[in-house]
């Protein structure tokens, strides 16, 4: 019988659960380059069962393109988000897949710029002409501004619900490292916060099914209701659904969105070129939906962010069926992490990966296909890709536009992992009006 990935000895008792949690990027990086074979290894952590950390461009290709039914995403997303896409596997995925669809086309959020710049202009309207302000707090709110006044039918109040706005970026609690080496039963701090945000949210959906704004995914979703549609079948479906889309909608593309604006800040000829980018094609006017398709520099920023910062740092599945990793084989029923950061970070496929260049993407490479993949790969790729490029140029341009960007926090901005990428610490930027 073959056997698995190797798992390194670690601390009596207690394996690599006091590594892990102190460092977790680190600890697994080291992790791989000291122990790792064919890119993959097993991590011992209490409370969890085996589970191996997988981090080669050909584990991607065959978990989500040529062997994909060799994986599942596992019960820890259906626990946080029921039967809704970011959870559904099977055919109840691919029917609800089909039923979203046709709103996150590139036609239709072309449509959505409008509503786009003038939630992200109003927000920006509120911002001093020369200050300090929490980069990171004010990309999750006009994300979630964004995200609800487009997707959802209701334009948030600007100084206001402020209820919504806690809860959704409470959603995120329920995925903190100190939970995973936890039984699912254990009534942590971040799942009690994911429980109390997820109470709020369902009472915010139910009243928007009452009333959404024609045209919105709410109303189409709710118009649904009581016929013959084949989705969604229950009220409790589709507050499944539109949670799911609060907790993937804003939190990623906010995440992107600080990653880009300190870059930008604390890299001052990245900046200029993108001003001055900005400054040819937008001026003074708008950030229209034309004008997106015209910035191939800030295409390059957002990039390049996406490889060094990916929001979503690790896609946790696991292994329906046995999953080969060159001539080791993982079990079937065994948890798997695929590290989209450490791919991102490998220095076989990147010169200089921790370096800010994105002039790499100037050109054609010869990098592997799936060495690059901030929205995943193959069919289940992020269904929103479309709407959050261009939200992010919208927001990154309009930024660009308005304001003069430095840095005020202390070194290099640290990352620490929950089931996105966060940033570890404050986020000042300081702002000047052009």
């Amino acid at each position: 019988m073959t056997s698995p990935p190797p798992t390194p000895s670690g601390l009596p008792l207690v394996g690599h659960t006091v590594g892990f949690a102190a460092d977790p990027f680190g600890f697994v990086a080291d992790l791989l380059a000291d122990h790792g074979v064919e890119d993959a290894v097993g991590l011992d952590v209490v409370g969890m069962d085996d589970l191996y950390v997988l981090a080669h461009p050909d584990h991607f290709e065959r978990a989500f393109v040529t062997d994909r039914d060799s994986i599942v995403k596992g019960g820890e997303f259906e626990a946080a988000f029921g039967d809704a896409v970011i959870a559904a596997e099977g055919d109840e995925w691919r029917r609800q897949r089909d039923e979203l669809e046709p709103f996150f086309r590139w036609e239709r959020v072309d449509d959505y710029a409008p509503v786009m710049r003038r939630q992200v202009e109003r927000r920006l309207r509120t911002w001093p002409d020369s200050g300090t302000l929490s980069l990171e707090s004010e990309m999750k709110a006009v994300t979630l501004d964004i995200i609800f006044a487009t997707i959802l039918g209701r334009e948030l109040d600007l100084d206001g619900d402020v209820r919504i706005r806690s809860a959704a970026d409470g959603l995120n609690g329920r995925f903190a490292p100190a939970s995973w080496v936890l039984p699912s039963w254990v009534p942590t701090p971040s799942r009690r916060r994911f429980d109390r945000a997820d109470r709020v949210l369902r009472e915010e959906v139910r009243e928007l099914v009452e009333t959404a704004d024609e045209g919105s995914l709410t109303r189409h979703l709710a118009d649904a209701l009581g016929t013959d549609a084949d989705y969604p079948a229950t009220v409790e479906s589709l507050e499944n659904q539109l949670v799911g889309m609060i907790f993937a909608g804003h939190e990623t593309t906010a995440l992107a969105l600080t990653y880009a604006l300190y870059l930008l800040a604390t890299h001052p000829d990245a900046r200029g070129r993108a001003v001055a980018e900005v400054d040819r094609v937008v001026g003074d006017g708008p950030v229209t939906a034309d004008a997106t398709g015209e910035l191939p520099v800030l295409e390059r920023v957002i990039k390049e962010t996406l490889r060094l910062y990916p929001p979503v740092h690790t896609l946790p599945r696991e292994t329906a069926k046995p999953f080969p990793t060159g001539d080791r084989v993982i079990p079937a029923g065994t948890d798997i992490h695929l590290s989209v950061i450490r791919i991102h970070r490998d220095e076989r496929w990147y010169d200089a990966p921790l370096a800010f260049r994105p002039g790499r993407w100037d050109g054609d490479t010869d990098r592997p296909a799936y060495a690059y993949l901030p929205f995943g790969a193959g069919p289940r790729s992020c269904l929103g890709r479309a709407f959050a490029l261009t939200e992010a140029k919208i927001v990154l341009a309009t930024v660009l536009r308005d304001f003069d960007l430095d840095w005020a926090g202390d070194g290099e901005l640290a990352i620490t992992p929950e089931m996105t990428t966060q940033p570890k610490g404050e986020t000042p930027l300081v702002v000047r009006r052009r």
